[in-house]
């Protein structure tokens, strides 16, 4: 009796099974999409890029303004905090001009 169940169990079950899906594809329901080109792909890793840079930056900022805080009056780390902030704001101008940039050429070159 269990010999039976278990065997109508496993044929039920390879009888109920779908054909794989083709080597590469992209499984559905997954948010993942196999459209776009090479110019495209290129387009948000350029993105994604810049704006993972200005975060750094932007993490760098509040961390060396806690520095400048918590100087206690030396004037090293107070002139070294400044110094970081400074670069830091200036680094946030360079990528967001370089983004503005970027954007534009994408998207008269590419159309992105």
């Amino acid at each position: 009796m269990l010999n039976s169940i278990i065997s109508e169990f496993i044929i039920r079950t390879a009888q109920a099974q779908e054909s794989p899906p083709p080597v590469l594809a992209v499984p559905t329901g997954t948010g993942v999409t196999e459209q776009g080109t090479l110019f495209t792909f290129v387009g948000n890793i350029v993105r994604w890029s810049l704006g993972l840079t200005g975060v750094i930056l932007f993490v760098i900022i509040i961390v060396s303004g806690f520095n400048y805080a918590t100087a206690g009056g030396d004037t090293k780390k107070t002139q070294d905090a400044i110094s970081t902030i400074t670069n830091a704001v200036i680094g946030l101008f360079i990528i967001g001009f370089a983004f503005v940039i970027s954007n534009t050429v994408l998207s008269f070159i590419f159309g992105l």
